[in-house]
């Protein structure tokens, strides 16, 4: 059944016709908060599997550099800068709908509610701080880098296990739901 076929019959279209139509910021939350995680979930797959395919390709490709042979080191740099540009992506989207979230349903932790709330806003913070610390880092160390021209280690060791800690703690967040979705039908 579409939006359009209503069960009520006229009188419904007439009132969905007369009433406002919803704000950008209203329909893009409830379409994230329907499929946001299904997309999360499939590029922090992506990016972790290009993350896995980049090591050995960066480690053979420098050794193979030595000699003189590069086009191993610039194809695994190549697959780094895709899964940058992904995890950006990913990133962006959580930061996107921690802010729609707070905005329709007020800061985490203050609302009532039992386990599966507390749970649930837990892992959102954890994912908002990951998405927010790789961007930042990021941005901190191309900032420093153009600058200065020196990035602090504890920097880079920073923005990498946010990098890390960012797809996996989606996935965390899938399995969690995926978990309640049967405990839920039963």
């Amino acid at each position: 059944m579409t939006d359009d076929a209503s069960p009520d019959g006229p009188s419904s279209v007439i009132d969905r016709a007369t009433s406002h139509p919803d704000s950008y910021s209203d329909r893009a939350y409830t379409w994230l908060s329907r499929n946001g995680l299904y997309i999360w979930a499939g590029m922090s797959v992506v990016a972790i599997a290009l993350g896995a395919l980049a090591i050995p390709l960066l480690a053979f490709g420098s050794l193979a550099a030595i000699g003189g042979e590069e086009s191993i080191l610039a194809g695994g740099t190549a697959i780094v800068l895709l899964c940058i540009v992904l995890l950006l992506g990913l990133a962006v989207g959580l930061l996107s709908y921690a802010y729609l979230e707070v905005d329709r349903r007020g800061i985490p932790f203050v609302r009532d509610g039992g386990a599966r709330t507390l749970a649930y806003d837990g892992i959102r913070t954890i994912e908002t701080v990951a998405a927010g610390t790789f961007i930042g880092g990021l941005l901190a160390m191309i900032g420093l880098a153009v600058l200065v021209g020196n990035v602090p280690t504890i920097l880079s060791v920073t923005v990498v296990a946010a990098a890390i800690g960012l797809p996996v703690t989606v996935l965390v967040h899938t399995a969690g739901r995926f978990v309640l979705f049967f405990v839920d039908t039963n």
